[in-house]
């Protein structure tokens, strides 16, 4: 059976029957590459994507770094990429329509002084820009955020004292919306998950390049602090 985050209980009544099967899909999904720093593809990797309301899930693995799941509805989903010897990876995205999503996950040896730390190599992608036809200065404005949502502090890390920083990078679209964010870094992986789904419902306004809406990479911290 499926083990989804410990930080969402509510996924965990979710019926084995209910998790769709990767060989049973055939539509567009997410697919992807998952590859170490300085090894290249990892053969193996436990690729876990659910449904970020519902936390119905779906899992694959990883044949010669490459991984596909299909037959995903349009959506928010958060995945989790899991490998030993290597710190989880953690993050989100949305899918549109049928259009299939790409990811390159970029996994890191653990930590040996503390395993239960998570996060990624690098963000998920670079943000897209259109070439410029002017020589002048580019003229930058960057995206702001207009509205945050606290995260919730899973009980049991706050009962355990567990405090520290969840650093996400993620794409700021050209209409202010985000996808394929992804933790960078974690004290675990409960605090990644909770900093995740409340991330993912900031909202920003674009970033302007020569007065036209583009897309931007950006990282963010939230920070989780015992009071």
């Amino acid at each position: 059976m499926i083990a989804f985050p410990p930080t969402l209980p509510m996924f965990k009544s979710v019926l084995l029957a209910a998790c769709l099967t990767s060989s049973a899909l055939a539509q567009p999904g997410l697919s992807g590459i998952v590859q170490d720093t300085f090894k290249g593809p990892i053969d193996g990797a436990n690729i876990t994507v659910w449904d970020a309301e519902t936390g119905k899930g779906v899992r694959t693995s990883s044949s010669m770094g490459s991984f596909s799941l299909g037959g995903l509805a349009e959506g928010d989903y958060l995945f989790k990429v899991e490998k030993d010897g290597r710190s989880p990876v953690l993050g989100a995205f949305h899918l549109v329509g049928d259009v299939p999503h790409n990811i390159n996950v970029v996994v890191l040896s653990a930590d040996a002084q503390n395993t239960e730390t998570a996060g990624a190599g690098s963000p998920l992608r670079s943000s897209v820009r259109p070439p410029r036809s002017s020589a002048k200065p580019p003229k930058v404005r960057p995206a702001q955020v207009k509205k945050k949502v606290n995260p919730a502090y899973p009980d049991a890390e706050r009962k355990a004292g567990i405090e520290g920083t969840v650093k996400i990078a993620m794409i700021i679209l050209p209409d202010g919306t985000m996808n394929d964010l992804v933790v960078l870094s974690a004290p675990n992986s409960n605090l990644a998950v909770a900093a995740l789904l409340a991330v993912r419902r900031w909202q920003y306004s674009p970033t302007y390049l020569d007065d036209q809406p583009v897309e931007a990479s950006l990282t963010v911290d939230v920070t989780f602090q015992k009071r």
